[in-house]
């Protein structure tokens, strides 16, 4: 029944599409371009509409096949059809948030009434009726989140469409290993209405799926994901699952919000400053970006069907690793620029402003991020010294210590001075400092610990080996080391910001100055040279690597390179040239159409 239901939702929205996307065209129902848009021609934005339909027609073929009407989630798919009308009365008329909000939240009530939500507290909290408070909060902060996240992710064609079929399949895995058929016919149902849709969607798109489409799809997956109750002792199986699943959605409205709420612009605005959108700034077509969106959303939700598979001491460091490297990613993406800044820091709102002076000024981001970080290392030290078997006094142990750890680690951050590097600007200095903060804890770390214990009635009740403290210096070393470096280690990668206009440049020159002339034109975002490569007087250079650049070629090759690669301007970056090798080279870019200018660096007098 599974691939019947895959199959004809699949086949339907291959004949539904193209019908609502000829209609829309005939009738002029198109979404024209916008600034705060990605596409650049009019778009049918119905598509949500073949989604639901598709949908729809395949659970009815497998529920009238095997003549099971009984087992049927009505309530369920009711408040989909529900987020289905409302996402459609936004196409047409264009709610307002608080409208859209308000609707969202009485769609939630209606699957939270009927039984839909997460049990979270339950086990955890002793008092049924604070923890069925707590687990209601939880459901409506989760649906409605997932619902916006989806709806927020569609700003790139085959985007939102892909990330939710990938949800939706490693759904549709969980219900198939638990023999939870009845969800399982919704899941993947969903998932081939969603496959059929992407025929379509895959850049470049000729119809979007819609508010319609995001809002149906975004319910629906947030309600399946805590519909599935697992084993209620593992807070990773409760928790992880459902956050490794949507991990990527959930870091793209978290970093937009953020990044807008720095800046002063409306968080429910639509605009070009989406994770798919830094991605591109970061150097990537379209494509290659979604590419790359699928890759960590796949292996996002790998990750969570392995996670309920893997010993439950070793889920509780995969988790935070994973959100760790991600959220730095993040992180460095909302540096890109991506759109002008609209306010100047003078013209910011007072939350704008607190936002800024704590993230930015105060490192309060940076400080947060150490103190997961702190905590898994010293975990993943536990873990290692432990031969991956822990138990509940063990853990215990770990539980009662890791203050010390923290607040000592911490200690040695602020003696070493590590929050006055700037992570775009590592330098070898830099890592020599963390080298002494790593070192410097385990020092402050040893003699807290010989303190606390000199104590008649010791602290901590259980002693920790000094394999332990060593295990974790070093992790902190690498661990300080790989997030600090990261920012450098993806500018590497992606060479530069894409500029809108970029001009195509060869290096003259292989030297100290080569580096300068290189960093200065990737780390700065408004230049708009692109460099091919290096041209050096030496041929026996050529095809060797000089500050991450090839040499590809000397001075007899670059009339040929020129050519071959739409070259637009020659940059010598050497003093010790003859006037008439100047000359010479001058003439060539002469002939050949393309300027030719000369690094300098100099100290103005300021008058």
């Amino acid at each position: 029944m599974p691939i019947v239901s895959f199959g004809s939702a699949f086949i339907f929205s291959l004949i539904f599409i193209p019908l609502i996307r000829q209609y829309c065209l005939k009738n002029g129902i198109v979404t024209v371009p916008r600034e705060d848009r990605w596409h650049d021609k009019p778009t049918p934005s119905f598509g949500g509409i073949g989604i639901f339909l598709s949908f729809v027609i395949g659970l009815i073929i497998v529920y009238f096949i095997s003549n099971n009407w009984i087992d049927v989630h009505w309530g369920l798919l009711t408040a989909a059809l529900f987020a289905f009308l409302l996402g459609l009365y936004d196409d047409i008329q264009s709610l307002s948030p608080a409208a859209k909000l308000i609707g969202q939240i009485g769609i939630a009530t209606f699957v939270i009434v009927l039984g839909y939500s997460t049990e979270f507290f339950y086990p955890r909290i002793e008092n049924e009726n604070i923890a069925l408070l707590l687990n209601t909060l939880l459901t409506y902060v989760w649906i409605i989140g997932i619902t916006n996240a989806i709806n927020l992710l569609d700003n790139m064609d085959g985007l939102a469409g892909g990330i939710s079929l990938v949800a939706a399949l490693i759904l549709s895995y969980f219900f198939w290993r638990e023999g939870n058929f009845e969800f399982l016919i919704i899941s993947i149902t969903l998932s081939g209405s969603i496959f059929g849709f992407l025929f379509y969607n895959f850049p470049p798109a000729s119809i979007f799926m819609g508010n319609s489409g995001s809002t149906f799809i975004g319910f629906t997956l947030a309600v399946l994901a805590i519909a599935r109750q697992p084993q209620a002792s593992n807070v990773f199986a409760i928790l992880g699952v459902p956050t490794l699943i949507f991990l990527l959605p959930i870091i793209d409205i978290s970093l937009v919000t953020f990044t807008r709420l720095l800046e002063g612009k409306p968080v429910a605005k639509g605009g070009v400053d989406h994770t798919s959108h830094r991605l591109v700034a970061f150097g990537l077509s379209e494509r290659h970006a979604l590419i790359v969106l699928f890759v960590i959303a796949l292996f996002s939700g790998l990750s969570a069907a392995i996670l309920e598979s893997i010993n439950y001491w070793i889920s509780l460091v995969l988790v935070p690793i994973i959100v760790i490297s991600l959220a730095i990613l993040a992180a460095y993406l909302s540096g890109l620029r991506v759109e002008a800044p609209s306010k100047k820091l003078d013209e910011l709102n007072p939350v704008s402003r607190i936002i800024m002076t704590l993230t930015v000024r105060r490192r309060l981001l940076e400080i947060i991020l150490d103190f997961f970080l702190i905590g898994v290392l010293y975990y993943l030290a536990f873990l290692i010294y432990y031969r991956f078997s822990l138990n509940n006094e063990l853990f215990t142990s770990f539980i009662r210590s890791l203050p010390i750890i923290v607040i000592s680690t911490y200690v040695s951050f602020y003696i070493f001075g590590v929050y006055r590097s700037v992570w775009h600007y590592l330098v070898f200095e830099d890592l020599i400092r963390l080298f002494k903060a790593s070192i410097g804890s385990l020092s402050i770390i040893a003699a807290a610990l010989l303190l606390l214990n000199a104590f008649p009635n010791k602290i901590i009740p259980v002693e920790l080996e000094p394999e332990i403290i060593f295990l974790y210096s070093i992790f902190l070393f690498i661990g300080l080391g790989l997030s600090r470096s990261s920012f450098r280690i993806l500018r590497s990668i992606s060479g530069r910001q894409r500029s809108i206009v970029e001009e195509k440049v060869l290096l003259y020159g292989v030297n100290e100055q080569a580096q300068l002339t290189l960093s200065w034109i990737q780390s700065n975002i408004n230049n708009k040279y692109y460099p091919v490569g290096i041209i050096a007087s030496d041929p026996l250079l050529k095809g060797r690597l000089i500050h991450g650049l090839e040499v590809i070629g000397s001075d007899r090759d670059i009339p040929k390179l020129i050519g071959e690669n739409q070259i637009t301007g020659l940059i010598i970056v050497i003093d010790e040239l003859s006037k008439d090798r100047i000359n010479k080279l001058r003439e060539i870019c002469i002939q050949h159409e393309c300027w030719i200018r000369r690094l300098k660096i100099d100290f103005e007098l300021v008058e």
